[in-house]
């Protein structure tokens, strides 16, 4: 599989899993090119707007309110975000119904215009199709995948850098599968 041109591939931390309610307080990026190669990265703690804290969502991610007692104002961050994707404006995520939707609304709450188109390309249904060529069932999240194809996880679980970088993984993997009766098997 080949992508159309180059993306740029999200995964985002909050305080809480609703929209309305949470903040996202990590986003991290990577550009990649049309065949799942990463050409840059981008990583960017954010200050919340609120002071609201979904408790499991805070233990899950593990940022600490001292991390984002220094970390961007929304407005800055979304700003050097912009700055980081160019002229890319397709966005992809794991699960992209939370994290695009979750940037959407981020944009909507500071009254900011939505720069990006809205069609997103969601990693995990690749991920499950191409598990599904393989016959093998979609376990869990990035963590869950990367044991199932024996990819150790690189970097800390729920941080939003990692875990886009695992995905990338995951799918460069997935899709690195040799048909041809004379090769068959993995490429990586």
């Amino acid at each position: 599989m080949r992508l159309p041109y180059d993306i740029v591939c999200i995964d985002i931390e909050t305080t809480d899993t609703n929209s309305n309610l949470g903040d996202i307080i990590q986003l991290g990026a990577v550009l990649v090119n049309t065949e799942f190669k990463i050409i840059d990265s981008f990583n960017i703690y954010i200050k919340p707007l609120t002071s609201h804290r979904n408790k499991k969502a805070m233990e899950i991610n593990g940022i600490s309110e001292e991390i984002l007692s220094t970390a961007y104002s929304l407005e800055n961050a979304l700003s050097l975000f912009e700055n980081f994707c160019g002229k890319t404006r397709m966005l992809a995520a794991w699960g992209n119904y939370f994290d695009i939707d979750f940037l959407k609304a981020a944009y909507t709450k500071i009254r900011r215009d939505w720069t990006f188109g809205y069609k997103s390309i969601d990693l995990k249904s690749i991920a499950i199709w191409e598990f599904a060529k393989h016959d093998l069932p979609v376990v869990g999240g990035v963590t869950k995948c990367c044991e199932r194809l024996a990819i150790p996880f690189e970097g800390h679980a729920h941080d939003g850098l990692a875990d886009i970088k695992n995905t990338i993984r995951i799918l460069q993997k997935l899709l690195s599968y040799d048909y041809s009766p004379h090769k068959k098997g993995w490429n990586v």
